[in-house]
């Protein structure tokens, strides 16, 4: 660009050169949108005005601007105020104008409201009732916002010519307010995005501080820790970083799960997913510093991203269930013993060995028969008949299901075992099925008595009882 292309397109007096940079100045100090308006009024008040507004648009519809906010105002009958922020301007109904000024980044100016073709009747109404012969408005284009954030209007009671002197600097105070207007806003919108983030951060931290579980942040690549909540200090008693420098893995002794067998870091689930970027889990024991000893923790860790999708970080909660496994096994070995218990009474009542006389015994067997339940039967059968000494034991199998070979193997042991205790077994009950396993098995029956009913057997026993007197 040549010193001549940089010149302006019109020849400013020194007098307006010296306001324009009055003006920009207070623009660049400015702390409020009063002080920005006040800046600009340097040079606008000396053009006739009888008041002056500062509007940002607040509300758009296909980026036309449908509702504005007054923010400043000046009148030669009041000082320079701010505005109350309660209340928006319905561009349309209000000040159809406006549709005028907002894809504009140049003044718009009505010099002589009542002959402008531009304005409709309605208006011209409106602005002769309260004085208003003429007006410039001053559209506020922000390039770094892509928009009209708002207008300066200049209200004036009579019909006023503006010299291209005028209009270039109209132009140039316009861009220069509407630059530094955005400045505000963005720094504005950036101050808030920054209070929202901490407020965030904060509510974040609480939560976690709070959190039921540990948690610890370690940096992708490096393995430092980043972060360790107060639970996950607690757990481990240790410091939130290590003042040596030593990363999680180094800092602490961990074994595989229930042995003393050292676990290597690269197993554990954050070393994994440092390494690969993908969630893992697992459960270790962790030598505790405050003289609890071994400690089980159960681990999740996970990946954290970027919007890029880059792992900068890793996480993993973990969750002390040293108490809880110990509970457990608690409440495991009660339900061992109680289900033991069970069994044994379930047994002693499925094999009842009731007492029929003084030497005389009978153990009704109902349900099936298997290995188990035979081995009681004949432990139940001994120890009663010891118990008592009894003559005679009568085994009744009417409330046996079905029989097979090993039913009837396990019967014959059992009235093995009592005959050499010197007590003669009775059997009664027996069905022809249970006759049959009987004779397949090919044993000597000898000395076995069988009978069809328990009835009967009792009545054997009785007789055989009055033989011996």
């Amino acid at each position: 660009m040549t010193p001549a292309d940089a010149r302006p397109a019109v020849e400013l007096s020194t007098s307006t050169a010296h306001i324009l940079a009055t003006a920009f100045t207070g623009l660049a100090e400015a702390r409020s949108e009063v002080d920005l308006l006040n800046a600009v009024l340097v040079y606008l008040r000396p053009l006739g005005p009888f008041a002056a507004d500062l509007l940002l648009t607040t509300e758009f519809a296909d980026n036309v601007p449908t509702h504005a906010r007054i923010v400043a105002h000046w009148s030669e009958a009041q000082p320079l105020e701010a505005c109350p922020r309660d209340t928006d301007i319905d561009l349309g109904s209000h000040l159809s104008i406006s549709r005028l000024w907002y894809d504009q980044s140049a003044p718009v100016l009505l010099e002589d409201i009542a002959a402008d073709p531009r304005c409709d009747d309605g208006y011209r109404r409106h602005m002769a009732a309260i004085d208003v012969a003429a007006q410039a408005m001053l559209p506020l284009h922000s390039e770094a916002v892509g928009r009209v954030i708002g207008v300066v209007v200049l209200h004036f009671h009579a019909p006023r010519r503006f010299t291209s002197e005028e209009q270039y600097v109209l132009k140039t105070l316009s861009c220069g307010l509407a630059s530094f207007l955005a400045s505000r806003r963005l720094l504005a919108e950036r101050e808030e995005s920054l209070q929202q983030a901490e407020r965030q951060r904060r509510m974040l931290q609480a939560v976690i501080e709070n959190l039921p579980i540990g948690v610890y942040l370690a940096e992708a690549g490096t393995h430092k820790p980043l972060l360790a909540n107060r639970i996950g200090v607690e757990t481990l008693a240790q410091k939130r970083v290590e003042p040596d420098g030593k990363v999680y893995y180094e800092a602490y002794t961990i074994y595989r799960q229930g042995t003393t067998d050292p676990l290597p870091f690269t197993e554990l689930p954050l070393y994994q997913t440092l390494s690969t970027g993908e969630p893992r889990s697992g459960v270790v024991d962790v030598v505790s510093k405050e003289g609890r000893g071994i400690v089980t923790l159960e681990l999740s860790a996970a990946p954290v991203r970027d919007d890029g999708g880059t792992m900068f970080a890793a996480v993993v909660v973990y969750l002390d269930v040293t108490e809880r496994n110990r509970l457990e096994a608690e409440r495991t070995q009660i339900r061992d013993e109680l289900i033991r218990t069970q069994a044994q009474a379930l047994a002693e009542r499925s094999t009842p060995l009731i007492p029929l006389g003084d030497d005389l015994v009978a153990m009704p067997l109902v349900g099936a028969l298997d290995g188990p339940r035979a081995d009681q039967i004949i432990e139940v059968l001994l120890a009663g008949c010891a118990a008592r000494k009894a003559r005679w034991a009568i085994l009744d199998v009417t409330g046996v299901p079905h029989a097979d070979t090993a039913v009837a193997g396990a019967l014959l042991r059992a009235a093995a075992a009592v005959r050499l205790l010197g007590v003669e077994p009775i059997l009664t009950g027996i069905r022809p099925d249970v006759a049959r396993a009987l004779v397949g098995l090919d044993v000597d029956l000898r000395g076995v008595v069988t009978l069809s009913t328990l009835q009967e057997g009792i009545h054997y026993a009785a007789r055989t009882q009055g033989r011996g007197r």
